[in-house]
């Protein structure tokens, strides 16, 4: 089994911010901020509420910019709603320098709440969010393998064009909103369509989070992957979307893996075994993804999936790994 604890390559140094993290109060980070340092990130564009915001602001000085994570258990009451969320939104910008606003609008929020991303009832929050000039970190579409299986129900949460409409809807209403786009904006399968998002979006900012989705559908494509970053270099924020202590148990190589993918992913040449378990990968076909490790058998987890290295020039991994990151959520980075 490969050594997780540093990199597979390293054919860039400089620093790096991770675009997408959901972060806790800095004594449930350790062993997630060990992992970070030996891959080269010490900042993160941290998602949670304002109670591990602020203990990150105060514990990891300078290290997290906080995107704060949306509530809308009242939303039902559209009057205390707004009065609600947008007290907590000025607290968070006065008190404790929010940076952000994530909004998780998947499919099984929707069938929950009846929720759509541009419901009239949210126009209060991305009204203050343009005057601030604070970015939404907006996560609207899933992979096509869940679409195919765990929700072919369409009727209750629709079909994953609906609902990566809704982002298109929202920016119709709210055109001078800052989007980051979680995930390739939820369409990693379609890189056109992505393309032709922010050929109409100039404030729209696809993040490369979702360790193990983007390297199944970015490795099925290798050449029009590495064309499509470089041609949006300037527009692509990097993250692993991972989960800080989202378990008791994780380890080190829970963490380390994620950063293990994405060095390769990004910097490396040829096909590297994934550590990742992928159980879509065996749910919906992969492509050449899906070929035999080197040598024989099939990389650890068991799925078969192979990560291609897109080798990316080194001034286009400045870009995504940390220039972008930076311009958009005001990090200072050594």
């Amino acid at each position: 089994m490969p050594d997780f604890s540093k990199p597979p390559i390293m054919r860039y140094r400089g620093p790096m911010v991770d675009g997408h993290v959901h972060i806790r109060p800095p004594e449930a980070m350790r062993v997630f901020l060990e992992v970070a340092e030996a891959y080269g990130v010490r900042h993160f564009v941290g998602v949670g509420d304002l109670a591990a915001i602020a203990a990150c602001r105060k514990g990891l000085p300078g290290c997290v910019a906080g995107v704060m994570r949306m509530t809308f258990e009242d939303v039902a009451d559209a009057a205390r709603f707004k009065t609600r969320v947008l007290t907590e939104l000025k607290r968070g910008l006065d008190e404790e320098d929010v940076r952000g606003v994530k909004f998780w609008f998947s499919p099984q929020f929707h069938a929950t709440t009846g929720l759509w991303l541009d419901d009239a009832r949210l126009d209060p929050i991305f009204d203050f969010l343009c005057a601030q000039r604070l970015p939404a970190l907006v996560h609207v579409g899933d992979p096509d393998a869940w679409f195919a299986h765990q929700y072919a129900d369409t009727a209750k949460l629709g079909t994953k064009a609906e609902n990566l409409a809704q982002l298109e809807r929202r920016l119709a209403r709210h055109p001078e909103l800052i989007v980051q786009a979680a995930h390739l904006a939820g369409n990693p399968e379609r890189l056109d369509q992505v393309a032709q998002l922010l050929e109409t979006h100039s404030n729209v900012f696809p993040d490369l989070s979702a360790t193990k989705w983007l390297a199944r559908e970015l490795s099925r494509k290798p050449e029009e992957s590495r064309a499509f970053v470089i041609r949006w270099a300037d527009r692509l924020i990097w993250g692993t979307d991972l989960v800080v202590a989202r378990r008791p148990d994780m380890t080190a190589d829970d963490y380390a893996t994620r950063y293990y993918v994405h060095r390769h992913l990004w910097e490396g040449q040829g096909r590297l075994a994934s550590p990742i378990p992928d159980p879509d990968a065996d749910a919906f076909q992969v492509g050449p993804s899906s070929a035999p490790a080197p040598g024989g058998g099939t990389p650890h987890g068991g799925h078969g999936v192979m990560v291609a290295g897109l080798n990316l020039p080194v001034e286009v991994l400045r870009k995504i790994y940390c220039l972008n990151s930076q311009r958009l959520y005001r990090i200072a980075v050594e």
